[in-house]
């Protein structure tokens, strides 16, 4: 017969266990009420002034570098200036990391989980004392995206809105059965026009499919590339002008001298000018050209003494024969004038 008032081993095993449980349980308390940091760990306190927490509560993460360091403890409307107040609970051994040049932000767990507190760790200024504000962000960069979410949603249903009405042009080619048939018939064009490239029945289906008339494209580049290598070298006559530096003034000061002669045709200067200007000159120019074309005419046709010239032989030589009469009578005067030339003085 067993005595009372004695533990049994399975008895103690039990409160053994019991005990411990709830240990752990209070540790793990502990350890979730501390931010994730040790439970042991020395904390230090620190502020931050925003302008929307946008939701963020008591309890929420803190984090520095996207390392969890604290705890936000206290959420609440600041005495003055209208902002809210966010205090935190974070581990003193992260105080140096945050200096004067830290700035405070809102994040967010995940795309539409809790809010948390990020902080941006600075190897700069003076580390923030216990109790110290740090510099927070403006806004919640989250909900501004949100918001122009809502504003991009809003613009598509008003976008669909309108093509549902027939406003536009896909608005248009929902409703309007006639544009809609114009552009099924342009893109059968287009098909054609594509099956037309595949082949090699049209000059650029051709082009782009025949072998042999691509390595005479590519030969004729390569001529080219050659032409274009040897005027930069300033190799050839266009290869001079592009180089030689005195003729392409030559022909810098030609275009001046070409460019002067039309202004001063275009303002009727000079015969050419006048020409181009006058049309009184034009006509008597027109009319002497007339005129010589009659007697051109008249001479063609062997009419009067030039004429007759032109075409009587008869009296070419008659006259060729008299010439050379003149030119030997000329010779005999010269050889011997007295003959010809005689002087009688009378004195009276």
């Amino acid at each position: 017969m067993k005595k009372k008032g004695v533990l049994t081993w399975t008895e103690l095993r039990v409160g053994l266990l019991f005990i411990a449980s709830l240990v752990i349980l209070a540790f793990t308390i502990v350890y979730v009420g501390s931010g994730g940091g040790s439970p042991f760990a020395r904390k230090y306190d620190l502020k931050a002034l925003m302008t929307d927490v946008n939701g963020l509560k008591a309890g929420a993460p803190v984090r520095l570098g996207g390392v969890e360091v604290g705890t936000v403890i206290k959420v609440a409307f600041a005495p003055e200036g209208g902002l809210v107040e966010v205090r935190m609970r974070l581990d003193r051994g992260v105080k140096s990391r945050i200096t004067s040049e830290s700035h405070v932000s809102l994040g967010s767990m995940g795309l539409l989980g809790e809010k948390a507190v990020d902080i941006e760790p600075s190897a700069e200024g003076t580390p923030v004392q216990d109790g110290g504000y740090v510099s927070g962000a403006a806004e919640d960069p989250f909900k501004g995206l949100l918001t122009n979410a809502s504003a991009s949603t809003a613009h598509l249903r008003r976008v669909l809105s309108r093509m549902d009405a027939g406003e536009g042009l896909l608005g248009r080619a929902l409703r309007d059965e006639e544009l809609y048939e114009r552009m099924v018939d342009v893109s059968q064009r287009l098909q054609n026009v594509m099956s037309k490239l595949e082949g090699q029945t049209s000059p650029l289906g051709r082009l782009v499919n025949d072998r042999e008339m691509s390595q005479r494209l590519s030969s004729s580049a390569h001529s080219l590339d050659s032409v274009l290598s040897r005027v930069e070298a300033g190799k050839g006559a266009l290869g001079r002008l592009t180089a030689d530096e005195e003729l392409s003034g030559d022909l810098k000061a030609l275009t001046r001298s070409l460019r002067e002669v039309a202004e001063h045709l275009g303002h009727g200067q000079g015969t050419a000018g006048r020409l181009i200007k006058e049309g009184a000159l034009y006509d008597r120019i027109e009319a002497v050209s007339t005129r010589l074309d009659a007697v051109v005419s008249r001479l063609e046709r062997g009419e009067g003494t030039a004429g007759r010239l032109l075409h009587d032989t008869e009296l070419y030589e008659n006259l060729n024969a008299a010439a050379k009469d003149v030119r030997s009578l000329a010779g005999d005067i010269r050889r011997d004038p007295r003959k010809y030339l005689r002087l009688k003085l009378s004195l009276f």
